[in-house]
């Protein structure tokens, strides 16, 4: 999705020096106007991201060449430069049924304002603060999942004979007999209350799964 953008790949093209080409075009969605496989002419229309350095830019495009483009994925790009900045770029292509024979397509371009992302509910430009804002979140919703350990909890099933009796973890009552508790693993002081009876207490180390601990209660004398 959008944050890919940022890191387009370089493929190689044979034949041509990359550092010709500067540029890196990603083609988000085109429509075939024409193809002639056999007079090798390709056209269409389309939409795209250009990436300049850190800059990037949503433009719409067509192009008539002997180069047949295809979509690229989000982590793909093509090697571009302006032949008229803002309105044509030299893109390098591969020409179909040869292998690692490359040329330039020229594509007439209209440069928007705003970056293309494509959503749910298919392509659309946000504004340029609108996809830094985009980027920033999902930079922070992936660092916070990287920098947060797995949750574990520990589930202490009690039961007393006789039952009904009243539970404390670690001197706070938290319900009565039988009752299944989620506790943070580590050690706990476990004490079961019950009137008319002696009061049943034990220190438990709960790890992550569950514990089924139970309290035979003796009565007062």
């Amino acid at each position: 999705m959008p944050a890919g953008l940022l890191c387009l790949a370089s493929p190689a093209f044979a034949g041509k020096d990359p550092s010709d080409y500067p540029l890196r075009v990603q083609l988000i969605q085109q429509s075939w106007t024409s193809r002639d496989l056999v007079r090798g002419e390709y056209r269409a229309t389309g939409q795209g991201n250009v990436r300049e350095g850190e800059t990037i830019h949503a433009f719409d495009f067509s192009y008539d060449c002997a180069v047949s483009l295809t979509t690229t994925a989000s982590n793909r790009a093509y090697p571009a430069r302006w032949r008229k900045q803002g309105e044509k770029l030299d893109l390098l292509g591969n020409q179909i049924g040869k292998n690692q024979k490359y040329e330039e397509c020229e594509l007439k371009t209209t440069l928007l304002s705003g970056v293309y992302v494509m959503g749910s509910g298919g392509l659309f430009e946000l504004s340029q603060q609108n996809y830094r804002d985009l980027l920033e979140k999902q930079k922070g919703a992936r660092a916070g999942a990287a920098g947060t350990p797995p949750a574990t909890v520990s589930k202490l099933s009690i039961v007393s004979a006789p039952d009904g009796a009243e539970i404390e973890i670690d001197g706070a009552f938290v319900g009565n007999v039988p009752s299944v508790l989620e506790i943070k693993p580590g050690e706990h002081t476990v004490t079961v209350r019950k009137s008319g009876f002696r009061t049943w207490e034990r220190k438990v180390t709960l790890v992550a799964g569950e514990i089924k601990v139970s309290a035979e209660l003796e009565a007062e004398k």
